[in-house]
């Protein structure tokens, strides 16, 4: 690549030196990994303080104090960056931490079910959900130019619901479309929380759903 062929052509020894420890390859390796990382974490907390609706890679260069060619060149493509983006804010998201945990604990599944929707609808989450919908809505706009977020999108949570209704005694099969079914009821109910429709509301409703999906 032009970066990799600039450095061969000041230094045109065979061998690199060695920095700090390492190789002068490894040093480089590891801060491109650095910068990375750092222009990541703030791509992430752009997105979720500001969305992501019309974000153009040029704004959000100009934003995190970078620019196009240094993204494309730590990320590969818009696609790559914003998917990568929301994967490192959702993971931030604070129910992502205790809610599936909680799930595949032994118990009643309807009880913790219960329990599990009362912490994602908690107010700290609404800003994750939120980017969720709207990082979506943003994509599907235009699915070829977002396969990779459209990907990440329908990979969060999926797994881990499955496994928890496997931990409940489901079978496979049983517990995937367990999942799909609750993945949709909480979706909706989520839609309905940016709404505005109050909380208690909310969980009565999802409490009569979850028993008329989950019977005994």
């Amino acid at each position: 690549m032009a970066y990799a062929a600039t450095l061969m052509s000041m230094n045109p020894h065979p061998t690199h030196p060695v920095v700090a420890g390492r190789s002068y390859h490894g040093a480089m390796t590891a801060a491109r990994s650095s910068e990375a990382e750092r222009l990541l974490t703030l791509a992430a907390e752009h997105m979720l303080t500001h969305g992501v609706s019309q974000l153009s890679l040029s704004q959000l260069a100009r934003a995190i104090g970078s620019n196009n060619r240094m993204l494309l060149y730590y990320f590969e493509s818009k696609d790559a960056l914003f998917a990568a983006a929301l994967r490192r804010a959702y993971e931030g998201m604070p129910a992502e931490r205790t809610l599936l945990a909680h799930l595949q604990r032994p118990g009643d599944i309807r009880t913790q079910l219960g329990e599990a929707w009362r912490m994602l609808r908690a107010p700290e989450n609404v800003p994750y959900i939120r980017l969720f919908f709207e990082a979506f809505g943003t994509a599907v706009r235009d699915p070829d130019g977002n396969r990779s977020q459209l990907t990440d999108i329908a990979a969060v949570w999926p797994g881990e619901v499955q496994r928890a209704f496997v931990v409940h005694g489901y079978a496979e099969a049983d517990a995937e479309a367990a999942a799909s079914r609750l993945l949709a009821l909480w979706r909706g109910l989520q839609f309905a929380l940016l709404e505005g429709v109050d909380t208690d509301t909310l969980d009565d409703a999802h409490d009569r759903a979850v028993a008329a999906l989950f019977p005994d």
